[in-house]
Parts: C-alpha cells; sequence; structure tokens
C-alpha cells in the first residue's frame, strides 16, 4: 500500500502537461495569418493555453478577428498598451521571440492540437484530484463517488469545439436507411409573391422568420419531467438532459424558458393521476370523432369540457414505459416483488408464506446457488444460507446476504403497513420493473375475468407505489381504502385497513405470471384510456416551459402523464440549393440533424411525416423517397446540430463554410437558443446575439434567414394577428433586422370548434423591409408534410 502511496505523491510533484514551444507557435502563427483564428477558435480557446502571457495574446487576437481589424505585430502591440498589458506580457523582447518562434502559419492547427491535447490532459488531472479527495473524504459512500467522478470525465470528453458541420448528402443516406430498418434580384424562394414584396433574398441582409412558439409547456417550477434515470424537478432541468419520450425515442431538453409568476391549474384524468400547467400549455388531445388527435392549450380544453359532448370524452396517450437505469440492483427484482407481496421482512429470519409449488421454484431460482429455501411449518417458509449462519473458519455469525441487501434497502425490520417500493427499483430499466410487478402479482395479486389486475395491500405507500409501478410500465393504475370486518365472540369488528390496488397493465401477456394468472390474461390487453376528468385552478407560482429534441415535442411529466415552425424557413433552403443548386447552411440548435433531414425529404416527396415516424410507408413510397434522396443528395446544403452554439462558433464556422464552399444562404433555427456566455441579462443575450447574426450577413455579404419566437401577446387579441411587437426578448431583434416576417395561420385558433373545416391558408405577414413595402402574402401549408406552398399552385385548372 506504501508503494502506491509513493508513486502517488511523485506524480504529484511534477508539473501539468504543457507545452510552451506549441502555443508559441500557435500564437506566432495567428499573427502571421489572421484567417487561421477562425480555423483555431474551433480547436482551442483561451484557457486551453497553460502560460498566462498566451491567453492575454489569444484574448487580443481573437478580439481584434471579431472586429475584423488588420492583424499585425504593430497592431497587437498598440492594443495590448492601450490595455496596459504591454509590459505584462514581456514586452518587445517576447514578441519577438514569438516571432522567430515559427517562419509561416501553415501549421497553425497542428499546434492547435498539441496545445489542447495538453489542456485535456491538465483537466483529467484536476478532475483526478477531485476524485482522489472525494474518494478520502469520511462517510462518502461510494457509489456517490464512483457518480461523480463519471460526471467529471464525461464532461472533459464532451468539451470539444471541433467541427460539427457535416454534408447534407451523408445525412440523408443515413435518414433513408433509417426509414428502411427586378432590379438585382436576390436569392429566389420561389414563394412568388414574396420574391417580387421582397425583389429576393438580398446579400448581407438580417431576415427574422417568427412565429408562434409550438411549445408553451409552461409548468411549475416544481413539475416533475421524466428523465431516462427517472423523474426531475421542472426547474432543475438543464439543456441537454435526456428525456424519457411518448414512443421511446431519444429526446433531450434543447431550450429552457422561465416564464414567470402564472395562475396554474390541476389536470385530473380518470385513473386519478394529476399535473400542474398554466392556461397556454399545450396537450395532444383525442376525441373519438376526429380523425387525428389536436394540439390544444390547457383553455381550450377547459372549454370543450364545459360542453356534455366532450365531458369525459377527450383523452391522451400513454407512453411507451421505455426508460430507467440498466444497471445490477442488489435483489432480483421478481424476488423483492415476491418478498414485498408475501414476505415477512424482519424478525430472526427472512420468510414468506405461498402454496403454490410454482412460487417456490421461481424463488428458488432467483436468491443465488449460496441460498436454499427451507419449510417452516404450512404455508410458511424460509430464505436461509446453504451453509448455515455459523460456517467453519469464520468467527461469529455470517449475516444473511439478502436479509443484508434489504437492511440497505431500508426494508428489513419494516412491518407490513410500512412496506414500500425502493426508488432504484421505480427508476430501473423497463424489463426489471416489469419483474417486479410480476413478482408482485404472483404473490399478492389476483387477475379479474375482464383481465384488470388487482392487488391488497395493507400499506398505503406500497400501494402508491405499486400505481406508480403500473404507470411507469405506460399502464395505468389507482388504489382505494377498503375497511375489512370480521366477526368475534358474536361482534362485528373492524380490521385493519386495506388498500385495493386496480390496475391495467400494457403488454400484460409479456408479464410471464404463474400459470393460473397467466391464462387469466385478455389477449386483447385493452387499455384504458386517460380521459380528462377535470381541470381546476390551484395557485398562482413560478413557471417555465422547455423546449424538446422530440418530432412530436411530446414529453413526460407527473404522475406519466404525456403532455405536448421551421417548415417555413427549410422551404425556402430548399427552393434556394435543390432548385437553384446554390450552397446553403443550416444551423440548426433545435432539431437533431437526422431530424431535420427527415423534414426535409417528407417535404420534397410530399410524403406523410406522422406515417414516416410511424413506419406505415407503402413499396411505392419507399421507392419514391429513396428518388427523392438521391434528388437531394445534389444539393449543397451543410448542417450543423450543435446545441448552444455561440456567435463566435457561428462566425468562425460561417467564414469558413464560405471560403470553403462559398455559401449563398445561412438559416439558422432559432436565435433564442443561441448562447452568449458571460452576458446575465436575457434581454441583453438576445441583443448581442442579434447584432452578432447581423454582423456576420454583412461580413460573408449573404442573407442569414434567422427563426425568433413570438409572444403570446397575439393570443389575447381579436384575430390573433401577430405584431412586431410581438417578437419574444427584446426589441433590438426589430432594430437590427432588414426584414421581419410573421407568420399566422387562422386554423390554429379555430381547431378545436365543433365545425371546424380547415382551409389550410397560412399568411406570411411582411411587417417590415428596410428597403421596400410591407403586406401580406397569403400560401397553403400542408400539415401532413410541413411544406408551404403557393395559394395559385393549388388552384385547379380547366
Amino acid at each position: 500500500m506504501s508503494q502506491i502511496a509513493d508513486a502517488l505523491s511523485s506524480q504529484f510533484d511534477r508539473l501539468p502537461p504543457h507545452s510552451i514551444e506549441a502555443e508559441r507557435c500557435l500564437i506566432a502563427s495567428l499573427m502571421l495569418d489572421k484567417e487561421m483564428i477562425g480555423q483555431v477558435v474551433q480547436i482551442v480557446d483561451r484557457e486551453a493555453f497553460y502560460q498566462t502571457d498566451h491567453q492575454i495574446y489569444f484574448d487580443i487576437l481573437v478580439k481584434l478577428y471579431e472586429q475584423n481589424k488588420a492583424i499585425d505585430a504593430v497592431i497587437v502591440r498598440e492594443e495590448m498598451i492601450k490595455r496596459q498589458l504591454w509590459e505584462e506580457v514581456g514586452g518587445n523582447d517576447y514578441m519577438a521571440t514569438l516571432l522567430s518562434s515559427v517562419p509561416s502559419s501553415a501549421h497553425g492547427a497542428h499546434y492547435a492540437s498539441i496545445v489542447r491535447e495538453k489542456f485535456l490532459l491538465r483537466q483529467l488531472i484536476a478532475a483526478s484530484n477531485d476524485v482522489l479527495r472525494d474518494a478520502y473524504a469520511p462517510h462518502e459512500k461510494a457509489e456517490l463517488v464512483l457518480d461523480k467522478a463519471e460526471k467529471k470525465i464525461f464532461e472533459i470528453a464532451q468539451k470539444k469545439i471541433g467541427s460539427s458541420v457535416v454534408p447534407l448528402e451523408n445525412v440523408l443516406h443515413e435518414v433513408y436507411e433509417m426509414l428502411e430498418e427586378r432590379g438585382r434580384r436576390g436569392l429566389e424562394t420561389d414563394f412568388h409573391e414574396i420574391d417580387d414584396m421582397l425583389n429576393g433574398l438580398q446579400n448581407g441582409e438580417m431576415i427574422i422568420v417568427a412565429a408562434r412558439p409550438s411549445m408553451g409547456k409552461a409548468q411549475p417550477l416544481d413539475a416533475k419531467v421524466l428523465t431516462t434515470a427517472g423523474f426531475k424537478r421542472m426547474g432543475d432541468l438543464r439543456l441537454g438532459d435526456q428525456l424519457a419520450s411518448v414512443d421511446g425515442e431519444r429526446s433531450h431538453v434543447v431550450g429552457i424558458f422561465p416564464q414567470g409568476e402564472r395562475q396554474v391549474y390541476r389536470i385530473t384524468f380518470a385513473d386519478d393521476r394529476a399535473t400542474e400547467c398554466c392556461a397556454e400549455h399545450l396537450w395532444r388531445v383525442h376525441y373519438r370523432h376526429w380523425s387525428e388527435p389536436r394540439v390544444l392549450s390547457t383553455a381550450k380544453v377547459m372549454q370543450l369540457l364545459t360542453r356534455k359532448r366532450y365531458q369525459n370524452r377527450l383523452w391522451v396517450e400513454t407512453f411507451s414505459g421505455e426508460f430507467g437505469v440498466s444497471g445490477e440492483l442488489s435483489i432480483d427484482p421478481c424476488l423483492l416483488g415476491a418478498l414485498l407481496g408475501d414476505g415477512s421482512l424482519g424478525g430472526s429470519s427472512l420468510r414468506f408464506s405461498t402454496a403454490n409449488v410454482e412460487i417456490l421454484e421461481r424463488i428458488g431460482a432467483t436468491i443465488g446457488e449460496e441460498m436454499t429455501v427451507v419449510h417452516a411449518g404450512q404455508y410458511d417458509y424460509r430464505i436461509v444460507q446453504k451453509l448455515g449462519a455459523q460456517q467453519k473458519g469464520t468467527q461469529g455469525v455470517v449475516a444473511n446476504p439478502i436479509t443484508a441487501r434489504l437492511r440497505e434497502l431500508g426494508l428489513w425490520n419494516c412491518p407490513a403497513e410500512l412496506k414500500f417500493i425502493p426508488a432504484c427499483y421505480l427508476n430501473a430499466s423497463k424489463e426489471d420493473r416489469r419483474q417486479l410487478l410480476a413478482g408482485l402479482l404472483d404473490t399478492d395479486g389476483w387477475v379479474e375475468k375482464f383481465g384488470a389486475f388487482r392487488i391488497c395491500t395493507s400499506s398505503p405507500q406500497l400501494a402508491k407505489d405499486i400505481v406508480e409501478l403500473a404507470r411507469s410500465l405506460g399502464g395505468s393504475g389507482s388504489f382505494y381504502p377498503k375497511q375489512p370486518t370480521y366477526s368475534y365472540r358474536g361482534e362485528k369488528c373492524e380490521g385493519q385497513t386495506a388498500y385495493v390496488c386496480n390496475l391495467q397493465i400494457r403488454e400484460a401477456h409479456s408479464l410471464g405470471l404463474i400459470g393460473e394468472k397467466q391464462s387469466r390474461v385478455s389477449p386483447r390487453n385493452r387499455q384504458r384510456r386517460l380521459n380528462i376528468a377535470a381541470i381546476t385552478p390551484t395557485r398562482v407560482t413560478e413557471t417555465q416551459c422547455i423546449a424538446v429534441s422530440h418530432p412530436s415535442h411530446l414529453y413526460i411529466t407527473d404522475d406519466f402523464v404525456v403532455t405536448h415552425n421551421t417548415a417555413f424557413a427549410m422551404n425556402i433552403v430548399e427552393a434556394v440549393s435543390a432548385n437553384h443548386r446554390l450552397p446553403c447552411a443550416v444551423f440548426s440548435l433545435e432539431m437533431s440533424k437526422q431530424q431535420l433531414a427527415q423534414r426535409l425529404l417528407c417535404s420534397r416527396a410530399g410524403i406523410d411525416a406522422q406515417k414516416v415516424r410511424k413506419g406505415l410507408l407503402q413499396r411505392e413510397e419507399f421507392h419514391h423517397l429513396a428518388a427523392t434522396v438521391n434528388e437531394l443528395s445534389k444539393a449543397a446544403i451543410w448542417v450543423d446540430d450543435s446545441p448552444g452554439l455561440t456567435i463566435l462558433e457561428l462566425r468562425a464556422k460561417a467564414r469558413r463554410l464560405k471560403l470553403q464552399h462559398d455559401i449563398k444562404l445561412i438559416m439558422i433555427d432559432y436565435m433564442q437558443l443561441m448562447d452568449n456566455p458571460g452576458v446575465e441579462s436575457r434581454q441583453q443575450q438576445i441583443s448581442e446575439i442579434s447584432r452578432g447574426i447581423k454582423a456576420v450577413a454583412r461580413e460573408l455579404n449573404i442573407p442569414v434567414v434567422a427563426l425568433s419566437q413570438l409572444n403570446r401577446a397575439s393570443e389575447g387579441r381579436d384575430g390573433h394577428r401577430p405584431r412586431m411587437s410581438d417578437l419574444r426578448e427584446s426589441g433590438s431583434i426589430e432594430q437590427d433586422a432588414d426584414v421581419i416576417m410573421l407568420l399566422h395561420r387562422e386554423d390554429y385558433y379555430r381547431m378545436s370548434e365543433p365545425d371546424f373545416m380547415p382551409d389550410n391558408i397560412a399568411e406570411v405577414i411582411i411587417a417590415k423591409q428596410r428597403n421596400g413595402p410591407t403586406g401580406t402574402v397569403k400560401l397553403t401549408f400542408d400539415n401532413k408534410t410541413t411544406t408551404f406552398r403557393n395559394l395559385a399552385a393549388q388552384i385547379d385548372t380547366f
């Protein structure tokens, strides 16, 4: 042990990894070639430099580059003197040393990679020191130390600035494989009236396309959201958090938007589950007379529930149950379910009761080779060690390992009325949760003739946990108290209160219950609909909404409830690149490159996006998609889906794309999701992002189309038509933009009306044009393919 300690001590005496020579060569390269800075900032930042002098040089060079100023030794020297840093960085002598360290800038990227490698090693050493300190800390659990260590290493591994731009051709083929398993007229959008009004998209202009936000999922900060590892408070969510989704597909948080204090309402469903949200919160609601579900606000649902025809007849779907941590649990989940059902968790030995041979066999198969089941009289059995508690060569009594694990879970010496399911089992993988429920049903449950499952327990907490377990598997459940009575010496007496759980379980046949119960499982497996029972106001509290990456925009909230702008801009990109063969760049902060490519593919092919997601395509539709993939592969569209993109990264990547591929258009989806570190005020952040986007458009002399969000002020006005003042977050967007287009669809506000007939008309309101007229253009919108088209194209010709 002392040798290990000596080895560690000797390691800590060494200097951290660094390369002063590489840092000098890199700084010299940047001073010799200004354009090298745009490439290098994607590899390193100021923290990557070991020497403070080099950090200062790097800051000055990047600042000059951002301001698009010339760079040479004299300019850098004057900038240093102005900031009173010249003597601090070594003055003339050190600059001469820098400039003599490298003859040319040709190898700047190579030097940057060396600097970055040393920086990552220093970070790894720092993280290792933290892990060592935590490991030596008293009373620190090993699991928590391991979790912290994994998080630190993961953060280092994820700290990359490298280019994530990929050609759309690669993404399109990947998506297809996934599906199978005038004056000087600017860029034409192929929306004829818009092109006439704007004279095309002009170089150097910032074009804002703003629409009503599609999320509106404002919930209290203490509402729970289901992540892949279990529930997390809405207020504790962070960008990038992995979320559970309605269908098990990958989903994560791509935007977080505080909404301030709002009146919230409690929505209660038919099986007594409930959650809270504001009046603007969106739901995907089903009704038997609607051909497809509709996305409605809470306020709209409340309005519908005042009509008798909709009462207890509106419902939301359940989810697949796919979430949870896959890992080794201390006790087999099926065994734990059986012990919670019919086990006696206390006393001198671990006991359970059963009269069923199959249950005996199952328990015997799950307790491990060192354990055995012995008969203890009548229907009672004990789980003991094969070698006994007193084993040869071991001093004292050897504890029963299953008893020890129950003690760690807080279940040993737990009376029947206080039993519960540990949180780690409720957040386990779907298969583990299914096995846990099977163990409970095998021992203490029964199956009704009509297919419902029931479990009776004396513990209210266990009843609550069993209902949560069923809901976590995509089923439904509720429980109610029952007061049993018995006769004693001719008198009627009340027994201990029992709690009866009534469950409906999704894919119940896969539970694999013991023979008698499995035979009663209904093959139809009918599921109880999650009908909306009531909506009532509860409180005024702080709320926020989130944007999620899932194509349906759905996520899972309290009690496993499933709750619920890009098309127009992507149609413009499609026209410019696919129709006119001009290279474009798309920076997508909301959707992944695969989702973006799939939307573009469906739009171009004219195929229902919902059919694509559900895998319901016919053979001829697959052939049509294949032809569309080949067609779009020739379109020069470059896609970057890096989350948290900053203005500096946008500028660096855009410059490289302009130099390498001569891009003619940039689209950003959407600007409110861009990051601007170091600025506390959200309004100031958006102002600087807006000015930065405008600067990119002017510097590269190409149009930049940026998606933005409208606030909800228009919903309180007659006609719901948006105005420029509705632009979310900051008035600086209105000031910086050359063109502002507001999208409006009246169908959205009328879809909940009983006599609703969609006209599929979308209005593009050109609210601002710095160098031309304003007005309104009407287009048609195909919701299934998320495609906008010229209105005239839909008129039949005779």
